[in-house]
């Protein structure tokens, strides 16, 4: 029991140095009562934790902006995925080797949200050497980089993610297993709490229109119209005009921000600064912790 108290304790103080929660709540226009109802709404679920805090529900509701019976569905299929698909959701240890690997040779940024407050997430290969490349472990990385820029910035309408494929060849391209390719793609699509923008792929490879068809057959249309696919010879001055100003792209997309390299380490500090928030989130499962945490959940609603 001892353990669990100390566990508790550490959570409130986690949840204490996230984002502020009356702001976000209304920044979105999204009211408390509506929070209380989605809670109500999950009480008898058998997947979802019952320890969830309002700042975590919080985003969502703001999915379906106050929609209660959508974003309570949204949060079913959520910890339905999430339970189904442990190689992206178990053992989320940030110092362990397999994350120090991807963020070692790939890149994972947070950039800062938009001029019209979306989520901004930068992602490529860094060392391009196919044998050091793990899909699950990348996709694992990925979300957890997800799920810190909305510790640290809260709820936001949508997500612009920015993809580079410079250096992909196509040995990667049977790296992922149909299975963690169908179930990462579900999750992107349905099972995250936020919704999609846009999806921005740079240098885009001569086996592009492959890859895209391989893919195809598991991306719903919606998905695919918000897919914007740009050459080498991309002209930075309109895409920053037309998508996203310089002020929030590195200098290597001829943004006035620093290099990737300089963003990495910055994105890596912040992930790494969440290691004892991944491991409580992993606990919310744990029926015995979560029962805990149910009793006391009072205290952990109004943490500010």
């Amino acid at each position: 029991m001892s353990l669990l108290f100390d566990m508790f304790a550490r959570f409130r103080e986690i949840l204490k140095s996230a984002y502020n929660y009356k702001e976000a709540l209304d920044r979105e226009n999204l009211t408390q009562e509506n929070i209380n109802l989605l809670r109500e709404k999950l009480k008898n679920s058998k997947v979802v934790p019952q320890s969830l805090a309002d700042k975590q529900l919080i985003f969502f509701l703001n999915t379906y902006k106050n929609d209660v019976d959508k974003s309570a569905a949204l949060v079913e299929t959520c910890y339905k995925l999430k339970k189904s698909a442990p190689e992206f959701f178990k053992d989320r240890i940030v110092d362990s080797k397999e994350i120090q690997n991807c963020l070692e040779n790939q890149y994972y940024i947070a950039l800062p949200v938009t001029p019209d407050n979306h989520i901004l997430i930068y992602h490529s290969l860094k060392n391009t050497d196919p044998n050091v490349y793990n899909f699950d472990s990348a996709a694992k990385t990925f979300i957890m980089m997800n799920e810190a820029y909305n510790y640290y910035h809260g709820p936001r309408p949508e997500v612009i993610y920015l993809f580079d494929l410079k250096g992909l060849s196509l040995r990667y391209i049977f790296k992922p297993s149909v299975s963690s390719m169908r179930k990462g793609i579900k999750f992107l699509e349905g099972g995250m709490p936020y919704n999609i923008k846009a999806v921005h792929v740079f240098n885009t490879v001569s086996f592009i229109d492959w890859i895209i068809a391989i893919v195809k057959p598991l991306l719903n249309s919606e998905l695919l119209d918000k897919l914007h696919l740009h050459h080498a010879d991309l002209d930075y001055d309109k895409f920053h005009e037309q998508y996203v100003p310089k002020t929030h792209l590195p200098k290597e997309y001829g943004g006035t921000l620093g290099t990737l390299d300089e963003l990495q380490q910055q994105s890596t500090e912040r992930l790494m600064n969440l290691k004892d928030y991944f491991i409580y989130e992993e606990q919310q499962s744990n029926f015995e912790f979560d029962q805990f945490v149910d009793e006391h959940l009072y205290e952990i609603q109004n943490v500010d």
